[in-house]
């Protein structure tokens, strides 16, 4: 496996309605066709991300790309649909949708933490070459989503009857006692002894693990 430690952002630089209605696949084919028509073995990008959001593989990722003239050999390339007529100095939103733009945060975030890439070398095409491509700022970008996710109501706490956690330690317990029932009634008095002895100190660890469990929720742990 190559060494990879940076990740290029691209665009396809095509208009918004470009292939609108047509599958990732699809489009993925068409610039697949482009880039053999330019001499590559098949497309140059590793990904690709859909106006609607969809994620494609593009070239294997085990194999360097054809996107970013000297910087190919240990570099992820990642393209998004759009970009055309686009600045350097763009805001993202203008030329991306916005799931688009949550698919690209989220396949970066993943990308960076799987091949341990530096938050400075998350860049556009634009910081490796004269083009305006994706059309925006990468790292003005990236520093844009940290503040907003910084930002972002935490979702309503449940309450300790509702933790799906808490309630499956109950729900066993009380399952136990009805089997314990079940079994006993056909047995003397000497195995029934022995068996509630057992189940008092099945039923004490039970306790015991609901307890703990009532305390990771109000933790925080749902």
């Amino acid at each position: 496996m190559r060494k990879i430690n940076q990740l290029i952002i691209h665009c396809s630089a095509t208009r918004p309605d470009w292939y609108e209605g047509q599958t990732g696949k699809a489009q993925v084919a068409e610039i697949d066709r482009w880039h053999k028509d330019r001499g590559f073995d098949q497309i140059g990008y590793h990904y690709y991300i859909t106006r609607t959001g969809e994620v494609v593989d593009g070239r294997p990722i085990e194999i360097a790309g054809a996107h970013a003239r000297g910087n190919n050999s240990h570099s992820i390339g990642v393209c998004i649909a759009g970009g055309f007529g686009s600045d350097a100095e763009d805001r993202a939103s203008e030329h991306y949708t916005p799931v688009q733009l949550d698919a690209l945060h989220s396949l970066v975030r993943n990308l960076q933490s799987q091949y341990n890439i530096s938050e400075p070398n998350i860049i556009g095409h634009n910081r490796v070459s004269s083009k305006a491509c994706p059309g925006f700022r990468v790292q003005r970008w990236l520093s844009g989503r940290k503040v907003i996710e910084a930002h972002e109501a935490k979702p309503e706490r449940t309450k300790a009857t509702q933790s799906k956690t808490v309630k499956a330690s109950a729900a066993t317990m009380a399952a136990s006692a009805g089997s314990l029932v079940s079994v006993m009634s056909g047995m003397d008095e000497i195995a029934q002894y022995i068996i509630l002895g057992t189940t008092a100190v099945t039923l004490l660890l039970g306790l015991y693990i609901l307890r703990e469990r009532v305390r990771a929720w109000a933790d925080g742990w749902h």
